[in-house]
């Protein structure tokens, strides 16, 4: 197959924009994510085939890619607020578990394909995301915990925290439809409804067990 010239101007344009001159790929050994929403549909096929490597994955599923990168965010934020009360490991994992099991409810209500979810588009980046202390939305948990406001944990990260944004966009997505996300509503309710924080914690950890 051969690459036309439209297709190589929309490559340059994309993984010039993803990858610029600063990294290599095979140097740095870095796992890099892209997600593409092209109408003409060799040019996934092309990219695929172009810039398939070990450290390179490719998706297609467009819908669950931008799910899983906005509830990995909302999750973190609830994995660092267990963490800032020192709940320990297994609260996290509880909650890393459940927060994939609403990724899962809401991207297959919205037509994203499972098995994204189960690979660095969701459940990698999901843990990756509530577990490493250079995660932004996961620190701000973690200054939630330890008893900061909102507003001066938000200023004591010093970056934008994607999570508080994506909290209400998720909540609202779920809200409308119908799908139930636990974890969701009590960050929701912390951030936006001056809920307490270790009651939305205690309320997460100590919901009634059910099939997820």
């Amino acid at each position: 197959m051969t690459t036309t010239k439209e297709e190589y101007q929309v490559i340059s344009k994309i993984a010039n924009r993803a990858i610029g001159k600063r990294i290599n790929l095979h140097n740095d050994r870095l796992s890099l994510l892209m997600d593409i929403e092209n109408t003409h549909e060799t040019i996934p096929l092309r990219l695929s085939d172009l810039l398939h490597a070990d450290d390179f994955n490719f998706a297609h599923d467009f819908i669950g890619i931008q799910l899983g990168g906005a509830v990995k965010n909302v999750i973190a934020i609830g994995a660092g607020m267990s963490d800032g009360f020192g709940f320990g490991a297994n609260a996290r994992t509880a909650l890393i578990t459940r927060g994939l099991a609403e990724l899962c409810r809401l991207g297959c209500a919205l037509g994203a394909k499972s098995e994204t979810f189960m690979g660095m588009a969701g459940l990698g980046d999901l843990i990756l995301t509530c577990t490493d202390n250079q995660s932004r939305n996961r620190r701000f948990g973690l200054a939630l915990g330890k008893g900061e406001g909102v507003e001066q944990a938000i200023a004591s990260i010093g970056q934008v925290v994607e999570g508080y944004r994506n909290t209400k966009e998720v909540y609202l997505l779920a809200q409308r439809t119908g799908i139930e996300m636990p974890i969701t509503e009590q960050i929701y309710q912390v951030l936006y409804e001056n809920k307490d924080v270790k009651e939305a914690a205690m309320a997460l950890l100590g919901r009634e067990q059910k099939s997820e």
